[in-house]
Formats: structure tokens, C-alpha cells, sequence
């Protein structure tokens, strides 16, 4: 916080003497031709001739930017999506590994990132703070599976105070999801002026708050520059430090920081009008005249002279006007030759098109050599393309078309018709030696109800008195009568035998086992916010002997039994509580044998909420888990987990339309004997006739848990943490046994 603070008050030193509020004013109608310099339209004609190539071509676009043009070829939106790969949120952690804040970052060599000092502004703040990539929304509005990487300090680090950045070594291998980083490519930084003159529109791309990715177009005007920083007007958020600056044709121009605050009395204002308080107020509470950015030939500049033969900064300082456009890759054609630097680094695939006629190059700075490599590809009908050539050129040249091939591998599957038997008599269901087989301690049942709750439960149609349990592929559950919604649902899942399956629609299903008046189907999801929650989660069950046994298992989870509301804000961004199982598996256990039980559920309090068009069925605002595994010694133990949105939902309401961090949704550890306290549930283990509880062997009833307190689950929502539970930061804070 206060490195942050210093960097404002130091945008305010800067500008003093400057109207910056007139200047916003008075620009907001001015082309670049009328607010540039004749020096400055010297140097943007210059740099459009050296980028572009062609004098014809750069003539053109000189004229369309300088005259304040607002019609640009439609592959500008291509390009921009392009550029916004290699931009990553910043998971800032404390030494104990919390997630205390967030900021944006990126790419700009092969495993080099930048952001700002005051946020990552020492070696030690990086060692557990961490770069995030796709965390952001795809073209059809899904949450994607975001990739996290971490920092590698040792390997580089470099960090300005006065100019406010940092760079950072970044590993190539993801830590969490799968991902190579070499697939996002890099955004160079040119050191030559005439990137953007003043009243050209900027563009930015960034993590605003913690949230998913998102882009500020056209309403930033550059209004003025100094040696060092560049004034805009733009529509940025607390946590877009760190955030790219682009140009009209998408090179970056700056690393925004801060910005100038509007003041009253000598007091900085926020926007709800009152004056800015640094012990209750965020970045994102300030009203500001104009936002600034370090310029990128300043950060090339104090590159240079600080580290000039660093091995990783090398595509840096041989990035040019030419070699660093930003171009979509070409498919219509067969060889193509690269010219690369002979220090072997990966080229900057996102970044370059390749021509028959073109060469691309990028000067190793360090030997002055270069190497020509020539590549084949194949070109399928569909116009995909393969490298044919192989050996070492080959390569080392791929990554150039990896974003072809990657699309390619991407293309959804052909349709499989999932056989589905309506008979249900082939439902093996939830098993309780399916850790160990052949060992009985090792079982873990499903969760035994009280004779009061068992009362509440919907009975089988044409099974035996008193028979609730509905068994599907992998799974079992017990429905709620008058909630209509499912007690828990009991998941077997087992990481060896899965499958990468393209994700069919989700046909859901009314069980005809149960009354349909006892189950929520679609009619409930129409005209609101709510998704169709999965409780054991289709990515769970993608497992089986065969790829078809694989589909057949995941499809039966699209019951509606096994379904509850979630507001789709809640369901999109709550990747902590869907990371759970997955950091046990990577974490505790070996991946060619983990197997693990899932039982999951809804906490129903009398209190829940309803939605006025169906005042009579209240939907639930908290969610459990519990997670019973094998550690690699033979020994079982099982955790539990609640995803609490109350906070949120109070704050926001049930149709609030924001996006909101994920984080916002509180996640906490607690001891299994508190999921039965809340539940009326038991959850128990062991021979049959010699049962125990999980509650036995869960580590965090050995550890003890700090006093009540509140948690912030946004800036203004806050949410009580009862006695016992653990809130969780990161999947690292959670209490697991000793795994060995």
C-alpha cells in the first residue's frame, strides 16, 4: 500500500503545473494533427515506414491515425485478442503464501514478465506470488480454465523504484492447470520513439480489481508525455497496475502505474464524492484526472545499461519496429523461412506472420550471428497446418504456427453417440472400497441421515420402503422432498484412467425413479441468473476403460437430481473450491494411482432466500465438501470444506449483474464434525461392522484454529468467520496430513 501511495504522490509532483483536467477537456475532440508536435508526426511517420515496410501502406495509416480515423481494418479485434495472450494477472502472496492482492503483468520475451515495483517490488515478494494466465471469459462468455506459473526470481530480477517496474523471470511449465508458456507468446517492447503521438486513442488491456481479463478501447486518449511517463485519459481500475499501453496498431507504448487523483482542499477525491480515506478506501476508489504510464522506451533504456548480455532480455533489446508487429499467422502456404537469433530462444510465434517473401528477424545481441531455418508444413483441407519437417530447425520453429496447430487439436470432437439406458439397471453407484479394493478399513461410506432427515428424503417410485439412495455411473445421491434439491452426492473418481474428452452440451435428464414433482428441472432456470450447478461435476466422472465408458459416466452426472441453482457469477469464478480435489491429487498423491471419494452438497437453512416467481422454493447460499483419499503411505484421511456467497449475495443481490473475483466467494477448511453439525449428516468409514468417523482421520481437527474473525469477500462485503473455520487464501493454505 504505501509504495502505492508513493507512486501517486509522485504522479502528482509530476504534473504540477499542469492542467491535466483542461487538457482532457480541450483534447477530447482534437486529432492527433492538431495536439502533435511536428517532431513527434516525424517520428510516427517514421516508425510506420520502418514497420509497415512499404511507403504506400505506411502513408495510408499515417494519414488515418493523425487525422483521428475511427474506422480500422476489422483483423484489428483479431490482433487485439492476440496481444491480450500474453497478458496475465498477478497473484501478489505474503511469505506465509496468502493472497493479499492483485495486479496484471506481462509477457515480453520468452519467460520474462513485467509489472510494476509496487507490486512485486523485491526477490521476496516473488517467491510465492504467482503469473496467471486465461483467466478471463472465451468468445461464447464460459470461464475458462485459467494456468498459473511461478516466479523464478534466482533466474532474473530487476526492478526500478523511480520508474516503477519490474521484471521477473516466469518458469515455462505451469504450476496449476496444464499449459506451456511458450503458447502466450510475448508482447516486445521497442525502444524507438514514435509508437503513438499525442491524441491518439490507447488501448488496455487488464486485470481491474482481481477480475477476469478485460480491454478499455477507445475511450483513452494519449494527452501528453515527459521523458519518462506518458499522460492519458483512460477507464482503468484498482489492480490494472501492471497493464500493457497499447498504440493504434498494437504496439506497447507503456506500463500503466498510477495516475494523477482529482483533489479538493489539497485532498485526494473519490468517486462517490467524499475524500479519499487510505485506512477503508482502495486504488479503485479514486477519482482521477488523468492516468500515467512509464514509457517503454525509458524501461529498454534501463534494461540496457543495467543488464546489457542478460540472456533472457536479449529479444528485448534487439526488438524493432519490423521484427515486433503484431500480425495474425498466415495458412495459405507451404515453406516458410524464419530468420531467428542464434541463441536458440523460442520465436515469438504470436507475434510474427510468416510470408514466402518476408523475413522476420530478431538480433541476437550478444554473438551478432543469425540463422536462417526452413520450415515445411503440411496444409490440411480444413486450411490447419503441420510441420512435415522434422530434426532440430523443424523444432525449434514450431512454435511460430503453434497457435494453428493448437487450434487444430482444439476443434471439438466428432459427435459419439452416448448410449443411455433408461432401464437404469445397470447403476453401479457410489462404492465404498473404492480406494483400496480388497481393504476394508480403507472404506468410507455414504453419509448416514438421522431418522428425523431420513424422514425428509424422497423414496424410490417402485423400490422398497424406506429405499432413497439413487445410483448412477460413478455416483449416488438422496434428494430433499420439499427442497427438491439433493442431500449430497457421493462421487468415486479416479485421476488414472481419464480421458481429455471435447465437452459435449449438456442434455439433463428427469430421473424416473423419483417423483418429477420432486425435482427441479429446467423450468427453474429460465429468465434468471441461476446455472444448472452440477454437485459431482462432470470433469470429475471423465474417466473409464474406454473413451465411450468415459462419455457414458460423465453424461449421467446431467441429471436433474444432481443439480442445484447457482448464481452463474457464483459458478464461474469459484476455481479455489473447484481446485480442491485437483491440488490433493497434484500435491499429495501419485498421479498414475490417486484415487479419491467426493461427497459434496448444499447447506439448507430455513433462512435461505427465494426467487419472487417461486416464492415457495428457497435456494442455497452455502455449499460443502468432504474429500477422502489414500496417502502415498497407506494411509487414509479425509478433509472438509464450506464455499460460503452469503456476503455477496446480501451485498449484490441474487440478479447482480458485476463481475466479481472469485475470491469473492469465501472458501473455508473446516473439521468434517462441523459439515455434520450443519447437515445432520454423518460421515463414517471403516469394516461395516466396525465403522468410525472421518472425523478420526481429518487433519485439521489436530490443528487449531485461530479466533473468530471477518474476512473480506469484496471491498464493502464482509463476511463473519465462525469458530474453527479456516478461510482459505490459496489451495496452499489448506491443512493436508503428512502425505509421505
Amino acid at each position: 500500500m504505501q509504495l502505492w501511495l508513493e507512486q501517486i504522490e509522485k504522479a502528482r509532483e509530476r504534473s504540477e503545473g499542469i492542467d491535466l483536467r483542461s487538457l482532457a477537456d480541450y483534447a477530447r475532440d482534437k486529432t492527433p494533427r492538431e495536439l502533435s508536435t511536428p517532431k513527434q508526426l516525424d517520428d510516427r511517420r517514421s516508425f510506420l515506414r520502418e514497420s509497415l515496410g512499404d511507403d504506400e501502406k505506411s502513408a495510408v495509416a499515417y494519414e488515418r491515425i493523425i487525422s483521428g480515423s475511427e474506422i480500422q481494418d476489422v483483423n484489428y479485434l483479431a490482433r487485439g485478442a492476440r496481444a491480450a495472450k500474453a497478458v496475465s494477472r498477478i497473484l501478489i502472496r505474503d511469505t506465509a503464501g496468502r493472497l493479499v492482492a492483485y495486479g496484471t503483468g506481462f509477457l515480453i520475451a520468452p519467460n520474462v514478465l513485467i509489472t510494476n515495483n509496487h507490486v512485486l517490488p523485491s526477490i521476496e515478494s516473488c517467491r510465492r506470488s504467482e503469473a496467471q494466465f486465461e483467466f478471463e471469459l472465451d468468445i461464447d462468455g464460459a470461464a475458462l480454465n485459467p494456468t498459473t506459473y511461478s516466479l523464478q526470481a534466482q533466474e532474473l530480477f530487476f526492478t526500478s523504484k523511480d520508474l516503477d517496474f519490474t521484471v521477473v523471470a516466469v518458469t515455462s511449465s505451469s504450476t496449476v492447470g496444464d499449459g506451456q508458456l511458450e503458447h502466450y507468446g510475448f508482447l516486445p517492447l521497442v525502444g524507438a520513439t514514435g509508437k503513438a503521438s499525442d491524441g491518439e486513442w490507447l488501448t488496455i488491456i487488464q486485470h481491474p480489481n482481481g477480475d477476469r481479463k478485460q480491454v478499455c478501447v477507445r475511450e483513452n486518449k494519449l494527452l501528453k508525455r515527459t521523458d519518462d511517463v506518458l499522460w492519458y485519459s483512460t477507464d482503468t481500475l484498482g489492480g490494472s497496475s501492471g497493464s500493457p499501453v497499447f498504440s493504434n496498431d498494437w504496439y506497447v507504448v507503456a506500463l500503466h502505474h498510477s495516475g494523477v487523483p482529482d483533489e479538493r482542499d489539497g485532498r485526494t477525491q473519490t468517486i462517490s464524492g467524499r475524500d479519499y480515506d487510505p485506512a477503508k478506501d482502495g486504488e479503485q476508489d479514486i477519482k482521477w484526472i488523468a492516468n500515467e504510464g512509464i514509457r517503454v522506451s525509458r524501461i529498454v533504456e534501463t534494461l540496457h545499461a543495467a543488464l546489457p548480455a542478460h540472456p533472457l532480455l536479449q529479444p528485448v533489446f534487439g526488438a524493432t519496429p519490423e521484427n515486433s508487429r503484431l500480425m495474425l499467422p498466415s495458412v495459405d502456404l507451404l515453406q516458410s523461412t524464419a530468420t531467428h537469433a542464434a541463441g536458440s530462444l523460442p520465436l515469438p510465434g504470436p507475434l510474427i506472420q510468416q510470408t514466402p517473401t518476408r523475413k522476420t528477424t530478431m538480433n541476437d545481441m550478444q554473438s551478432g550471428g543469425r540463422r536462417t531455418l526452413t520450415v515445411t508444413l503440411g496444409i490440411e483441407s480444413d486450411g490447419s497446418v503441420s510441420v512435415l519437417r522434422s530434426g532440430p530447425a523443424a523444432r525449434e520453429s514450431q512454435s511460430v504456427f503453434e497457435e494453428a496447430a493448437r487450434a487444430k487439436a482444439k476443434k471439438p470432437a466428432p459427435a459419439i453417440d452416448v448410449p443411455f439406458n433408461a432401464k437404469y439397471d445397470d447403476r453401479k453407484g457410489f462404492e465404498a472400497g473404492f480406494l483400496a479394493p480388497g481393504k476394508p478399513e480403507m472404506s468410507v461410506h455414504l453419509p448416514l441421515l438421522g431418522k428425523a432427515l431420513a424422514k425428509e428424503t424422497v423414496e424410490l417410485v417402485d423400490g422398497p420402503p424406506g429405499e432413497n439412495v439413487l445410483n448412477y455411473h460413478g455416483y449416488s445421491l438422496v434428494m430433499h422432498k420439499a427442497r427438491r434439491l439433493a442431500l449430497y452426492s457421493a462421487a468415486n473418481v479416479d485421476f488414472s484412467g481419464r480421458f481429455e474428452l471435447a465437452r459435449p452440451a449438456d442434455v439433463w435428464r428427469q430421473d424416473p425413479r423419483i417423483p418429477a414433482s420432486a425435482q427441479l428441472t429446467n423450468f427453474y432456470y429460465e429468465n434468471n441468473q441461476f446455472d444448472r450447478g452440477h454437485l459431482t461435476r462432470r470433469e470429475d466422472m471423465e474417466y473409464g476403460a474406454t473413451r465411450l465408458a468415459a462419455l457414458t459416466t460423465a453424461a449421467d452426472t446431467c441429471h436433474w437430481s444432481n443439480c442445484t441453482p447457482q448464481h452463474s457469477k457464483f459458478n464461474q469464478n469459484k476455481e479455489l473450491w473447484q481446485g480442491i480435489e485437483r491440488h490433493i491429487f497434484e500435491d499429495a498423491i501419485k498421479l498414475d494411482k490417486f484415487r479419491a471419494q467426493v461427497i459434496t452438497g448444499p447447506i439448507l437453512e430455513e433462512s435461505d432466500p427465494v426467487w419472487d416467481k417461486y416464492p415457495k422454493i428457497q435456494y442455497p447460499v452455502r455449499f460443502w465438501k468432504v474429500v477422502a483419499a489414500i496417502t502415498a503411505s497407506g494411509k487414509l484421511f479425509a478433509t472438509a470444506y464450506i464455499l460460503d456467497q452469503s456476503g455477496v449475495i446480501e451485498e449484490f443481490g441474487i440478479e447482480a449483474a458485476r463481475e466479481i473475483p472469485f475470491d469473492a466467494y469465501k472458501t473455508f477448511q473446516v473439521q468434517i464434525n462441523e459439515v455434520e453439525r450443519l447437515t445432520g449428516l454423518s460421515f463414517t468409514g471403516g469394516p461395516v461392522r466396525r465403522v468410525f468417523s472421518l472425523s478420526t482421520v481429518d487433519p485439521l481437527a489436530k490443528k487449531p484454529v485461530r479466533k473468530p474473525t471477518r474476512v473480506r469477500a469484496q471491498e464493502s462485503a464482509l463476511v463473519d468467520v465462525p469458530d474453527g473455520w479456516l478461510p482459505l487464501d490459496s489451495l496452499e493454505s489448506m491443512v493436508l496430513p503428512d502425505l509421505e
